[in-house]
């Protein structure tokens, strides 16, 4: 028997829409607040991208966090001591899910319920649902009647990563092997790509993993990569010590071409300035998201990776550069990203916050739209510098909850259209023009700016024990639980259990000391 419409209709405080994990910090900090919430996930398991599918959206068989488990990690649930810096993709996705069985988020969730339409029903949201199930293919087919929620707030957590960015190249629908874009790469063994001929395009994190899997497990006769835009490389280690416990405020506080100027010696120090290996950067180190691979630079070296410029043209199996030279290849794997798509979004919610042509979003500190206020916000809607999302996804989650208490407020409309273009400038001024800047923060910088909104931002003078650490380490992400809503009581230890690298923290006292002597004999002079 089909349900009555009030059968298909229930109300809550706040519907949350995507489980992974954006959307699981959202839910798990609305619920500390006291909110009913309801979550809404469109596959049968909570993870998101952290849940390896032999079809579709997912990582690869052989992914790792390229961001430290220290940086990576909800703020009041480190990973255990046993998994490594580095996390594989399979400890993550049982990380999540014991996050959400801890905090009991599983009786929330309602899965395999997509969300065909978000619009506005008065002073709150009306959610249309239907229920699907997994077509085998990475897509999915309705299986039930739509049902609505009404909700007097809701949070977006569907992430960013949506529809895969196709690049267009002359003769490309006349290419006779096989193209394919990185969600459909599992591995090379799962792909077909043994012993075979293959070409990447792009050069983010996805693509130099896809290029290593194929010459080490896929044994590929010949594994080229194509950049337009060349790459910084940096290694998951630097002196010993992860690379984003590198990312630190006395770092990120100098100017940014003094301290891109820092990393680009370092960086060309330890392996070689990219040129040396043809990456050809056309920006500065910190003026893009860094390529993190510890092993490009080696694959290089030993003639296993081919690295080539842009792609001028396709002809049979034979691809042209546009540097004149050209190859033959039986596959190309598209590692050329995603453009935001927020499908459900009503036609005038989406004119008010998205800018389609230029893959931007029009939001306050990425999170809230200026017009439509704080009922409806944007969860992990932006793309770190440095770091990983999680932390600022999780710090984006606890505003919200204390906005929806009623604990704080919002700026005025104009004052956040002003902070919005301020930011739009900087980030032109600072970044490399690329669709994937859009959205680009710092993890550090933009938390401080965040949880200072809600008495959560970590102060020196409130833990000076922890005072050089806040100053010369990342700290993680158990910092903005030192203080403020939510604090956690093992916050501090916590803190205290992220290493300082060695070399930031004497390279800073060595600055200090020199930096005094020249005072003083600067005084001396003058005296």
């Amino acid at each position: 028997m089909k349900k009555t419409m009030a059968e298909r209709q229930r109300s809550t405080d706040v519907c949350v829409i995507g489980a992974g994990i954006s959307g699981l910090a959202t839910a798990k900090c609305l619920r500390d607040a006291g909110f009913d919430v309801v979550v809404l996930e469109r596959t049968g398991e909570v993870g998101g991208l952290w849940v390896f599918r032999e079809h579709g959206y997912g990582v690869m068989r052989f992914t790792h966090i390229n961001v430290s488990k220290q940086n990576y990690c909800f703020s009041d649930f480190p990973f255990p001591d046993d998994v490594p810096d580095f996390p594989h993709n399979t400890d993550m996705a049982k990380y999540i899910v014991d996050y959400t069985m801890q905090n009991k988020l599983n009786e929330v969730i309602r899965f395999e319920t997509q969300a065909r339409k978000l619009e506005r029903q008065g002073d709150g949201w009306k959610i249309t649902t239907v229920r699907v199930e997994d077509d085998g293919k990475g897509g999915c087919v309705e299986v039930g009647d739509e049902e609505v929620i009404l909700s007097k707030f809701v949070a977006i957590a569907s992430g960013h990563h949506a529809k895969p960015s196709w690049p267009k190249f002359p003769g490309q629908e006349s290419f006779k092997g096989e193209i394919i874009h990185s969600v459909d790469y599992k591995c090379a063994i799962s792909n077909g790509f043994v012993g075979k001929r293959v070409l990447i395009v792009g050069i983010g994190n996805s693509a130099v993993d896809a290029a290593a899997n194929a010459i080490t497990e896929g044994r590929c006769k010949e594994v080229h990569l194509s950049t337009r835009s060349g790459a910084w490389v940096v290694p998951n280690y630097i002196f010993g010590c992860p690379v984003d416990h590198y990312a630190c405020r006395l770092f990120l506080w100098l100017p940014w071409k003094l301290a891109t100027f820092i990393f680009e010696t370092v960086l060309a120090l330890l392996q070689g300035h990219p040129r040396k290996w043809n990456l050809n950067p056309k920006m500065h180190a910190l003026q893009t998201q860094p390529t993190v691979s510890p092993t490009l630079v080696h694959h290089i070296q030993r003639g296993n990776l081919k690295v080539h410029p842009n792609i001028s043209k396709m002809e049979g199996k034979r691809v042209h550069f546009t540097n004149g030279e050209s190859i033959e290849v039986d596959h190309v794997v598209f590692c050329t990203g995603y453009h935001i798509d927020i499908p459900f979004l009503s036609d005038e919610i989406k004119q008010t916050v998205m800018d389609e042509s230029s893959n931007s979003i029009q939001l306050y500190k990425n999170v809230f739209s200026p017009v439509i206020g704080h009922t409806l916000a944007f969860i992990g809607f932006l793309q770190p510098a440095s770091g990983g999302i999680l932390s600022m996804a999780e710090t984006q989650a606890r505003w919200f909850a204390e906005l929806c208490r009623g604990t704080i407020r919002l700026p005025s409309k104009r004052n956040m259209e002003n902070d919005l273009k301020d930011e739009q400038e900087m980030g032109r001024k600072r970044y490399f023009a690329s669709a994937r800047h859009t959205i680009q923060r710092d993890p550090i910088i933009y938390s401080d700016e965040v949880t200072a909104m809600f008495g959560a931002k970590p102060q020196f003078w409130r833990h000076p024990s922890l005072a050089w650490r806040l100053l010369v380490g990342s700290c993680g992400a158990a910092q903005y639980r030192l203080q403020g809503p939510g604090k956690w009581s093992k916050a501090y230890e916590t803190v205290k259990s992220v290493p300082v690298t060695a070399f930031t923290h004497y390279g800073t006292l060595a600055a200090v000391i020199v930096l005094a002597f020249l005072i003083l004999y600067v005084l001396r002079m003058l005296l």
